[in-house]
């Protein structure tokens, strides 16, 4: 008989990680795989409760599974949209997911300069008004840092 780990997520980690053993990076985990390797079950009832709490079981679990195999063992398990989990090559990992994470940041700093500049001046104090100068700042300074171009005097250059 075979004995089960409680969470269901270190079961699921002991499993990966002997499939990660054999096999190496570039393996493919559905989620119905994960899900089996968690004994998480989707429910039975159509019920809405029972549905989100499936759905908040499942991303706690696959959360827990994904941060403890980074931060353990260095391993990268990304989802691969439709197919399931992949365990990511190392040069993919620094490539794909830094762009991916790049590209993220990108958009909140976006949302953030977008919130910061439409604001209700009228309403705000003269200390109020400077705070949301200085982090209207502090946000421009990250965004012109992320971005690709760099402006030298007049002339704006590519950096790759």
């Amino acid at each position: 008989m075979e004995t089960k780990k409680f969470p269901g997520w270190r079961n699921a980690l002991e499993i990966v990680m002997v499939r990660f053993e054999k096999e190496g990076y570039g393996i493919l985990f559905s989620e119905i795989e994960l899900l089996s390797m968690m004994d998480i079950k989707k429910p039975d009832v159509a019920s809405y409760d029972a549905f989100q709490n499936f759905q908040l079981d499942k991303l706690q679990a696959f959360d827990k599974l994904r941060v403890e195999l980074l931060e353990e063992f260095n391993i990268c398990l990304e989802n691969s949209r439709g197919e399931g989990y992949i365990i990511m090559h190392p040069a993919d990992q620094v490539t794909k997911i830094a762009n991916k994470y790049f590209r993220q940041s990108r958009k909140k700093i976006n949302r953030m300069i977008k919130t910061l500049t439409n604001v209700d001046n009228d309403q705000l104090g003269q200390h109020e008004q400077m705070h949301r100068l200085n982090q209207l700042g502090k946000a421009a300074f990250i965004k012109s840092a992320m971005n690709k171009r760099k402006i030298v005097g007049s002339k704006v250059k590519i950096i790759k």
